[in-house]
């Protein structure tokens, strides 16, 4: 049976191989390769999706399809369609939302936010003459749970015309 080594070199490098375990084992810890909590439980995709609701909180960037039915010159006139790809945006910190689209609710001019349940319902008051009548007001609804998009706006006499349908899926931004 062979004999363990005994004396001062076997007790430095006994102290220093222990040192060396220990300042790996720290730094892996510090850059949280190790976890020493109930965190470690969680599987993957569990961590995963607790960092995505946390980035969530502030806000989110979707990107959509949108089906476009819009008027030529009057409302009840030819109407165009075409499909476009357009961005919108939800900030819950700030309770507004925004879109790309062709009226008042923009990056820059924000609408409110309100939540019913899944469905995010953004609104804008608006003032302005298209199609032939007077635009009282602007809103789209995001449908987070199914994706599903719906832009309208408000007539003076209280009618309701969809203008953009589509769906939309989380913009997930390239790490680079």
């Amino acid at each position: 049976m062979p004999k363990l080594a005994t004396g001062p070199i076997a007790a430095i490098t006994a102290v220093s191989v222990t040192a060396i375990f220990l300042v790996f084992g720290y730094l892996a810890y510090a850059q949280g390769w190790l976890q020493f909590s109930a965190h470690a439980d969680k599987s993957a995709d569990e961590q995963l999706l607790a960092n995505e609701k946390k980035s969530d909180d502030d806000g989110v960037n979707f990107i959509c399809e949108a089906k476009y039915s819009m008027p030529i010159a009057e409302l009840e006139g030819p109407i165009k369609k075409h499909t476009e790809m357009i961005a919108a945006g939800l900030d819950y910190k700030n309770k507004a939302g925004w879109y790309q689209g062709e009226f008042s609710i923009s990056e820059s001019r924000k609408g409110k936010l309100v939540m019913q349940g899944t469905k995010a319902v953004v609104t804008r008051p608006a003032m302005f003459e298209r199609f032939g009548v007077m635009i009282t007001g602007e809103q789209f609804t995001l449908e987070r749970s199914t994706g599903e998009f719906v832009q309208t706006l408000t007539i003076r006499d209280g009618r309701k015309v969809d203008l953009i349908r589509g769906y939309c899926g989380k913009l997930i931004r390239a790490p680079f």
